[in-house]
């Protein structure tokens, strides 16, 4: 009974860290007008939701969010900005080619660059690698490479807005940021933790087949040191 009030307890103060989150993700976004602001704060709220599914540990939540705001300020400002000239790039495209081959093409480089742009916070948050465009590629790669990992994620928000739109639209005020970064955040932790998993029983089983390998050789040298002997 205690171990489920205790349960309760704890989801129900990480709802409220949540709508913490969105509001201090929000402010940030206005304050700045959205074009200085969204992208560091966007990378800090990914930040701290990575924190929280790879750690037990509590932390306060106000001065972590800031200090990732902070700590990457310049390079996640560019970055949101050129996800934004290239989005904005493929709007207006969209909105004048009426060819349909031309159409097709860019429904499809607007999906590519869905892929890239769903992930790149998390990319950054994860790894400390270097270069813009590097990463925009990673940020691709990554997603593409689990590609059904990103159709699920994808069309579960699509699905999660469209029914919290019809039914409690209001609710958007209060999670509508952190709930799509928590989903983006907790997919792409989820393929963390699988590719670390993978690389690290890749290492074992080279590992294991070195220590096969010299018992091996050592036995084979035994042998014919017994040979040699008799």
């Amino acid at each position: 009974m205690l171990q489920s009030l205790d349960k309760i307890n704890g989801r129900l103060n990480r709802i409220l860290q949540l709508v913490y989150l969105n509001f201090l993700w929000g402010g940030l976004v206005i304050a700045g007008l959205g074009v200085f602001t969204f992208g560091p704060a966007s990378y800090a709220m990914v930040a701290v939701i990575r924190k929280w599914l790879r750690t037990k540990e509590t932390f306060p939540l106000t001065k972590t969010y800031f200090s990732y705001f902070k700590e990457n300020y310049r390079e996640t400002l560019l970055m949101s900005w050129i996800y934004g000239v290239i989005g904005v790039v493929l709007l207006v495209d969209l909105s004048f080619i009426h060819n349909w081959y031309l159409r097709i093409a860019l429904y499809i480089a607007a999906f590519l660059y869905l892929l890239s742009a769903l992930y790149i916070f998390p990319i950054m948050a994860h790894y400390d690698w270097k270069g813009y465009f590097f990463k925009m590629k990673m940020a691709f790669l990554f997603g593409f490479s689990h590609l059904h990992y990103s159709l699920v994620l994808i069309l579960s928000l699509v699905g999660i807005y469209l029914m919290i739109i019809q039914t409690m639209p209001g609710v958007l005020t209060f999670i509508g940021g952190s709930l799509f970064f928590s989903a983006v955040t907790w997919t792409a932790n989820s393929i963390f933790c699988h590719l670390e998993w993978k690389n690290s029983y890749t290492e074992k089983t080279e590992e294991n087949k070195n220590i096969i390998k010299t018992v091996k050789e050592k036995i084979y040298e035994k042998s014919n040191a017994r040979k040699i002997r008799s």
